[in-house]
């Protein structure tokens, strides 16, 4: 029923799993002591000097440039396509849900279209996912400024989401065996790639004109951001991320049977990812683009104003803050109860309800605090208690999870942005439109 598994060590296979060990559950051939082992006990055999791979953060920071640039740009499409102070009409909104809704399909899909390849060689199809990705949109701005060609939004996105999808639990998996001190810079570097965009994009977008004019030049930097980290990845990584455990469409399939072993073990990972991702999407920015849309913002009790750009940059900055410096602080540390974090969101959230603008950018700082903390302590439990075998299906499982949260808030943004509005009595901008 099952191909052999096999770890591979420069020229040395070590043949870790056959059809009746995997069933069982043992292996008589593994080098290492014990059964099963979990990805730190890998990345101990597989890299014994602990050499730390930093060039990984040019690999992964990329992909989230890229992903950043679909979901912040979409009014820039938008103008493109339909012009000036247009509406958002209903197929572009469904068009540019594809990133979200092949984001969610590949999470798990990846394991039976991508079936064939090893990790290494997923990251690879998604990397090129996303510079198509990018090279279709900048497209638009270039050659198809017309609404007739809404099929190269729902392409472009599409790619979009398939690449993101992809990417991240075949990337986080790739590079298990290389040890954590690796994976730590991997994973710090999704806010850096993320905020590159959602900060130095919005600042440029308000200080150079030529930009705003422009704002193809986003998607050709990232394309070209793209290629370069297939090249890293080939040139410095590639031979380095094939100690890993082979994963086929059946073994996908057939892993489900002994769901006790890894779904049991991460169920409240998952739960506290679904809600913590919808906080996430309503709030990095979501509904504070829609509250906060005036020319500028006009920050309470001191009368100050702001550019609207900046202040979303400024907003962003936070969560860039927040995100960031938990993935470093609770990578290290022992292992906590994934709710807790969620106290950040919350206390957060109420922060960015209070009508008091100056306290908006503690939302951003509370929510993504608690989303860097359960990101990194569910990388950390599914490397140090989950069997290695498991350990693709179980990071793609409970990103699945996580983006059922992300996919129903982000249809929310429209409808709590205006039930918000009402809370506070008006149905013009919160913010002031005296700039």
């Amino acid at each position: 029923l099952f191909s052999p598994m096999v770890y591979q060590e420069g020229e040395t296979s070590i043949q870790a799993y056959d059809e009746t060990s995997l069933l069982k559950g043992t292996s008589e051939d593994v080098v290492f002591e014990g059964a099963d082992p979990t990805g730190d006990e890998l990345s101990t055999k597989a890299n014994p000097t602990g050499e730390v791979y930093r060039s990984i953060f040019l690999v992964v920071m990329p992909i989230f440039c890229g992903y950043a640039t679909l979901f912040s740009m979409q009014g820039e499409v938008m103008q493109a396509m339909y012009g000036d102070n247009a509406d958002e009409p209903t197929i572009f909104g469904i068009a540019c849900s594809m990133l979200y809704i092949g984001n969610l399909v590949f999470r798990l899909g990846h394991n039976v279209v991508f079936g064939f390849a090893i990790p290494r060689t997923r990251v690879l199809i998604s990397m090129t996912s996303m510079a198509l990705s990018m090279w279709t949109v900048f497209s638009i701005f270039v050659w198809f400024r017309d609404p007739a060609y809404i099929w190269m939004v729902f392409v472009g996105y599409g790619l979009g989401g398939l690449a993101i999808g992809t990417f991240e639990s075949n990337v986080l998996s790739m590079i298990t065996p290389l040890g954590k001190e690796t994976k730590l810079w991997a994973i710090i570097a999704i806010p850096v790639g993320i905020n590159v965009v959602n900060i130095g994009g919005f600042l440029l977008l308000g200080l150079w004109p030529w930009l705003q004019d422009n704002p193809e030049a986003i998607q050709m930097s990232v394309l070209l951001f793209c290629l370069f980290g297939i090249i890293v990845l080939y040139v410095r990584l590639y031979d380095k991320c094939d100690t890993i455990t082979s994963f086929s469409v059946t073994e996908f399939l057939y892993a489900f049977k002994y769901w006790n072993e890894w779904i049991w073990l991460i169920k409240w990972n998952c739960v506290a990812m679904m809600f913590d991702m919808f906080f996430v999407s309503l709030f990095s920015p979501g509904v504070i683009l829609y509250i906060y849309n005036g020319a500028c913002v006009e920050f309470t009790l001191t009368g100050f104003t702001m550019n609207s750009f900046w202040f979303v940059a400024l907003y962003n900055s936070f969560f860039f803050l927040g995100d960031t410096l938990s993935r470093k602080i609770f990578y290290l540390v022992k292992l906590i109860n994934p709710f807790l974090f969620l106290l950040f969101s919350i206390g957060g959230i109420v922060m960015g309800l209070l009508d008091i603008t100056i306290l908006v950018p503690l939302t951003a700082l509370g929510v993504s605090f608690a989303n860097g903390s359960l990101y990194t302590q569910t990388n950390r439990f599914i490397d140090s208690e989950i069997p290695e075998r498991f350990n693709l299906v179980s990071l793609s499982f409970w990103l699945f999870v996580g983006d059922i949260g992300s996919v129903v808030g982000s249809n929310l943004i429209s409808f709590l942005s205006t039930w918000i509005k009402e809370l506070y009595n008006t149905t013009d901008p919160i913010s002031s439109s005296m700039c």
